[in-house]
């Protein structure tokens, strides 16, 4: 294929603070288009200036803009040979094709409306989701036909196993099998080559419904085949494998900072497995590094802290809570390397875990929240794995569940580096 599926180790992870690569001034308002080659030249669409955008050899700008007439363009494609292949359905109700060779524009494929997701399998069958009809329609390329016969979906919005409703992103992988962001479902469903029916991988409806997405919009496979989601709604990127299924970005609250979204609408992998998303209401796109150093488990050593909130602890109102008077400690933990680790918490009363970065200000405890620990509800133990940096610092906050309630807990921080602990918290 054309675009990157690295392999990574067991245990690959992504620095879940980003880079933005591109800003409004770049790509514009609501940008939603995004496609990395494996030469790593990135393409995205600047819909209000009616532009492809290239950058080529690592460019900071655009090395190349090529002007189109299309409008509200969703979805990019580019081959092998560069062809660029891009939404016009809006207004115009067509896939087009910039061929790189001679810088000329044709039409490949008629459709009704905009494709929400375009794809290319390795058979040159071009497919096209169309998000308002409710389905996935193709074309075999090599065919001189435009028109486009439907691949999966009836036309009806619905749940059934046969049906979509608002479809976004797709895959194709090397055995034509068709893996669709079925949005309007919060489903990520999977056609087997030839069948009609699909199987809910993930999401409303399935199986394995360890967690819940709403609207997913995008969906890509590496090299093993586990999936990379963008959960729209839930402005995150989840990663899901067989046995593992884990948010790897956006993992917080949403918002603009380093290591928020705010309804991510698509990704690409560069060719080094760093991740590009089309953070698309912050009109920006995201670059989250590959960390090399996750797939070095060599050594795994445990730092221990154990304390007791009384009710000489100070309080606060926590968050998802309007109550006052729940005790806390914040224990700032230190380490030597920036990397995941792994945070074991047990106590004799129900709690909540929280991480920050930089500070923390009970006042407003939303700011400088990083990652909460969502599952801890009425739960006396439970672990989350976070990104500590060795350059600023990192806050737990460890409360209760209720007011007024005080007990004993424990942490264990598990990595390869030791961690030490300082407590923030101020007691009379």
């Amino acid at each position: 294929p054309s675009f990157n599926q690295p392999k990574f180790c067991p245990t690959p992870a992504w620095n879940p603070y980003g880079i933005t690569f591109a800003n409004q001034t770049t790509i514009g308002k609501d940008p939603a288009a995004l496609f990395i080659n494996k030469n790593n030249t990135i393409y995205a669409v600047n819909r209000e200036k009616r532009q492809i955008l290239m950058w080529i050899n690592n460019s900071i700008m655009p090395s190349k803009i090529i002007s189109t007439n299309f409008s509200h363009s969703y979805s990019i494609f580019v081959t092998n040979n560069d062809d660029i292949y891009y939404d016009n359905g809006y207004l115009n109700g067509r896939v087009d094709k910039w061929i790189s060779n001679t810088n000329t524009f044709v039409s490949v494929m008629n459709v009704n409306s905009s494709c929400y997701g375009l794809f290319i399998d390795i058979n040159n069958t071009l497919y096209c989701s169309i998000n308002y009809n409710h389905i996935i329609v193709a074309r075999w390329l090599n065919d001189s036909k435009m028109m486009s016969t439907t691949a999966v979906g009836t036309g009806i919005s619905g749940s059934n196993s046969n049906e979509l409703s608002y479809p976004k992103g797709i895959f194709v992988d090397v055995n034509f099998d068709l893996y669709v962001a079925d949005c309007g479902n919060h489903r990520i469903q999977l056609f087997k080559f030839g069948e009609s029916n699909g199987k809910t991988i993930v999401g409303k409806g399935s199986l394995n419904n360890i967690i819940s997405l709403s609207y997913p919009s995008g969906i890509v496979l590496d090299a093993d085949k586990y999936l990379f989601i963008v959960d729209q709604d839930n402005h995150r990127i989840i990663r899901l494998g067989s046995n593992d299924i884990r948010c790897i970005i956006g993992c917080g609250e949403d918002g603009s900072q380093s290591h928020q979204l705010y309804f991510p609408t698509s990704l690409s992998f560069d060719n080094y497995g760093n991740i590009f998303i089309i953070d698309t209401a912050n009109d920006r796109i995201q670059k989250f590094d590959f960390l090399s150093n996750s797939c070095d488990n060599s050594s795994i050593v445990q730092s221990p802290y154990s304390s007791i909130l009384t009710e000489k602890h100070p309080t606060y109102s926590r968050i998802d809570c309007d109550l006052p008077n729940h005790y806390y400690e914040a224990i700032q933990m230190n380490v030597n390397e920036s990397r995941y680790y792994s945070l074991y918490v047990n106590s004799s009363i129900k709690i909540y875990g929280y991480i920050y970065t930089k500070n923390f200000y009970p006042v407003i405890p939303s700011i400088n929240l990083v990652l909460k620990n969502k599952n801890s509800f009425y739960e006396r133990q439970f672990k989350f794995r976070a990104f500590l940096q060795s350059t600023t610092s990192n806050i737990l906050v460890v409360t209760t569940s209720s007011p007024n309630v005080t007990g004993t807990f424990s942490v264990i921080v598990s990595g390869i580096n030791h961690v030490t602990f300082e407590r923030l918290s101020e007691c009379p």
